[in-house]
């Protein structure tokens, strides 16, 4: 039976709206490409950002599925069609020992999916799946660049993400924020084993960490985070080109 609600908007199936994930998703992606840059890894990038725009229209089409076909049905099932062969056809390109990192991130990934599914995806198991399901794009990146400091991004990226997740928990839920500021101390001991540029980073973090925020909206929040993580991944390059 398909419904006879108005055809749907394409932009809410095609693209998820949380910044939060795009900042996840993003960062190591750039970090990646500015220390290491290759044809592969522009490959790499394409291929794992297809398989994140995947997400939202599979949730959707898997939840049709189980109900009854809707308008938008056929828009997911096109729209999943679309980032799969994307991801495929650039994986296939880049295919090499490059990928093998990325194994690492499908348990996580498949973990973020299910919570997501079953709509309790702000809960902080997820988050911090989607978190550490990231780090391994930026080795992969680097190993296809030919860069030994695989390994080295991707504890960066984790230092930065996790104490982000716990972050951004902490301002809009109100969460401890003690656990949040001793994860982001943490992250500066970290960095301060890489260079002194990612260092001034995790410093950076934690200040606006420490600063209180009050009645500020989820946007906001994101927005800010995309912010600084930019500042995060120019002065991450930095430290490993200098």
């Amino acid at each position: 039976m398909v419904s006879s609600a108005p055809f749907p908007l394409i932009r809410p199936l095609a693209i998820p709206v949380e910044h939060g994930a795009w900042s996840f998703l993003l960062e190591p992606i750039a970090l990646g490409l500015i220390v290491a840059p290759s044809g592969d890894g522009v490959l790499i990038a394409i291929g794992t950002t297809a398989l994140m725009l995947l997400r939202q229209p599979l949730k959707l089409m898997l939840r049709d599925w189980s109900r009854q076909r809707y308008p938008r049905t056929a828009v997911c099932e096109a729209l999943v069609a679309t980032y799969a062969l994307a991801a495929a056809i650039t994986f296939g390109a880049a295919f090499g020992p490059a990928l093998l990192p990325l194994l690492i991130a499908i348990p996580f990934a498949v973990t973020q999916f299910v919570f997501d599914y079953r709509n309790q995806n702000r809960q902080l198991i997820p988050e911090l799946c989607g978190a550490v399901a990231a780090a391994p794009v930026v080795a992969s990146i680097a190993i296809a660049g030919g860069s030994p400091l695989a390994v080295s991004l991707a504890i960066l990226v984790l230092a930065r993400s996790i104490p982000a997740v716990l972050y951004v928990r902490a301002v809009l839920r109100g969460e401890p924020g003690v656990p949040m500021q001793i994860a982001h101390v943490l992250a500066i001991a970290i960095a301060a084993f890489i260079s002194w540029t990612a260092t001034a980073a995790m410093v950076l973090l934690l200040i606006r960490a420490i600063v209180p925020m009050r009645n500020v909206r989820a946007q906001k929040v994101g927005v800010r985070e995309i912010v600084f993580g930019a500042v995060f991944v120019v002065l991450g390059a930095i430290g490993y080109r200098l």
